[in-house]
């Protein structure tokens, strides 16, 4: 998927709505929405310790894991809302 599938499929589902995400490895992966944004973070250079550019992803919250966390959306096939 790319930035403009991805907005738009998650523009009208609300924040804290539970997701079908399918993934390309043909995992399938439950998890609640947790924002509507879906952006890149740029490269950081600290000197000697340089942060790569993490590419466009979905800002989730799962089941198993305590707190949000990036999905990728270069990794995603499909997004399906499945329950508020």
């Amino acid at each position: 998927m790319d930035i403009k599938e991805v907005k738009e499929t998650i523009k009208d589902i609300p924040v804290g709505a539970r997701l079908q995400l399918i993934k390309k490895n043909g995992a399938i992966v439950e998890v609640r929405l947790a924002s509507h944004e879906v952006t890149s973070i740029a490269k950081k250079d600290y000197g000697e310790i340089v942060v790569p550019e993490l590419p466009p992803a979905l800002i989730v919250r799962g089941r198993s894991r305590f707190g949000n966390f990036r999905q990728d959306i270069d990794e995603l096939v499909k997004i399906a809302w499945i329950e508020d």
